[in-house]
């Protein structure tokens, strides 16, 4: 099964930012960035992808999202 993991919890560490404080730059709950670190989503909504690239002034996908083969 192939999937597509959110490397966010990459991101927040390499950047020296804990989930709490990254909720308070993007504006996104914390128990969403907290669903979105752990790659525990059913769903992952478009808008809050885009707003988390933004926050991180992310533009190439491949920084972010990764296809992962089961």
């Amino acid at each position: 099964m192939t999937k597509i993991k959110l490397k966010l919890d990459k991101q927040l560490k390499e950047r020296n930012l804990k989930q709490k404080e990254f909720s308070e730059m993007s504006d996104l709950r914390p128990a969403t960035i907290s669903l979105m670190v752990n790659n525990k989503y059913d769903r992952l909504q478009l808008d809050h992808l885009l707003i988390v690239m933004q926050t991180l002034n992310i533009t190439d996908f491949n920084e972010i999202l990764e296809i992962i083969e089961d």
